[in-house]
């Protein structure tokens, strides 16, 4: 008996870069011509990144990714920027389903509902079944997931392996990034294939204890392509090929999606290019070792703005550098993407040690941008905290004085584990 070929385009984390999709869907034709079975699957993060997008709140990608034929898309963290009710109104735009093993809608007055955890596809002479799971707890607005619960990955695949019994193929579909993808494939056995997100990370094709796992960077710059060669006589995936595409390297486009995505730029132009400052460059270099020129401006903003003691930003919202000569607000949303709010807190000394203390421990890397504040992280030499220097204006911060913190509303509220204790 022959073996049956299943062929999968895959993308992930394009963050709204839809500057390419005309060459995308041009090659997602031509591929799906050629196949006997064929599926378009993206592994999450479709949302924030590009303001042309953004700036509607996502509605833009989806429009497009329907006229894709893409077939299913896991839920990723960034899925949910938008707040709980632009997720369901593009959740329900989309003509493809989005997928979430692990979430769990406690809270049923919010406006999210219930995710699909799986979503089996049946062709003529083959079924595959395709399982997600999101990142947990997802890096978001805290409010964004208010009356949600997310549950472990690797219990919740572990769970679904019950699947196997009703398809020929299974496929994780995951946003949790690479690492906890190879834990999973460590863990857990039976699934054939993890095609994975979130990390960003470039994975051709890497087998972990008898799993083979892919991941295609970010923001649409490759499409994976994907060979599974099925055999029914044995019931078992035989091969698996995997090769990405660069899409700089196609030069087929398909005119009626390129002529959307131009449309969409062309009606938000005059607003995004309007000049709105000057500047000889705010750098990042070295944005995880010490501060940084764009950090120093961004915080020095925040305080300006609210006559605060002490701002305090994340670097994992600081998406880019600005670049030298004129400012656009297309480089303020390409840099700020989010949509984050100012919120100050009223705060101890010691409350604020504790937040420097917990932004270098959960990464043993810089995390926190400052103005007002002047903080010196002190290691060993393999890097362990071993203390730290807090001086606002030259004298040594009071643990027992309450000083006014403004930050982001996403560290305000618990994003990246950060508690801040205060008023």
């Amino acid at each position: 008996m022959a073996n049956k070929k299943l062929t999968i385009i895959y993308t992930n984390d394009l963050h709204t870069m839809i500057d390419g999709f005309g060459k995308i869907a041009a090659y997602i034709d031509e591929e799906k011509s050629k196949a006997d079975n064929f599926l378009y699957l993206d592994a999450g993060d479709i949302s924030s990144g590009n303001p042309v997008v953004d700036l509607h709140q996502g509605r833009p990608i989806v429009e497009l990714l329907n006229q894709m034929d893409l077939f299913a898309m896991a839920i990723g963290n960034h899925d949910f920027d938008y707040g709980q009710e632009c997720f369901e109104i593009n959740r329900k735009l989309s003509d493809f389903p989005w997928l979430g093993a692990n979430i769990a809608v406690k809270d049923h007055q919010i406006p999210i509902q219930q995710p699909d955890p799986y979503h089996i596809f049946r062709f003529r002479d083959l079924t595959v079944g395709v399982v997600s799971v999101t990142e947990t707890p997802p890096s978001t607005m805290t409010k964004s997931i208010e009356g949600l619960e997310f549950l472990d990955p690797l219990e919740t695949l572990r769970k679904h392996l019950a699947l196997r019994n009703e398809v020929d193929v299974l496929i994780a579909l995951t946003h949790v990034g690479v690492a906890i993808d190879r834990m999973i494939a460590e863990q857990l056995e039976g699934y054939d294939l993890i095609i994975g997100g979130h990390s960003h990370s470039i994975v051709e094709l890497e087998v972990v204890n008898g799993t083979p796992i892919v991941n295609g960077g970010a923001y649409g710059q490759v499409v994976g392509h994907l060979e599974i060669h099925y055999n029914p006589a044995s019931h078992k995936v035989d091969k698996i090929n995997n090769e990405f595409i660069p899409i700089e390297s196609l030069e087929v486009v398909k005119a009626e999606i390129q002529s959307q995505v131009e449309d969409y730029f062309n009606k938000n132009s005059a607003f995004l290019q309007e000049a709105i400052a000057t500047t000889n460059g705010l750098s990042i270099e070295n944005l995880d070792e010490t501060d940084a020129p764009l950090g120093n401006f961004w915080t020095d903003a925040l305080r300006h703005g609210t006559k605060a003691d002490i701002a305090l930003t994340n670097n994992g919202g600081i998406r880019t550098p600005i670049y030298p000569e004129t400012i656009t607000r297309h480089q303020i949303y390409r840099t700020a993407p989010f949509r984050n709010q100012m919120v100050v807190f009223e705060m101890s000394g010691e409350a604020i040690a504790e937040v420097i203390r917990h932004s270098y421990t959960k990464g043993q890397r810089i995390d926190l941008q400052t103005s007002g504040l002047e903080y010196t992280i002190i290691t060993d030499e393999e890097g362990h905290l071993l203390d730290l220097d807090l001086f606002l204006h030259g004298d040594k911060l009071d643990p027992k004085r309450l000083y006014q913190v403004v930050i982001n509303d996403y560290i305000a509220y618990g994003g990246d584990g950060y508690h801040f204790r205060g008023k």
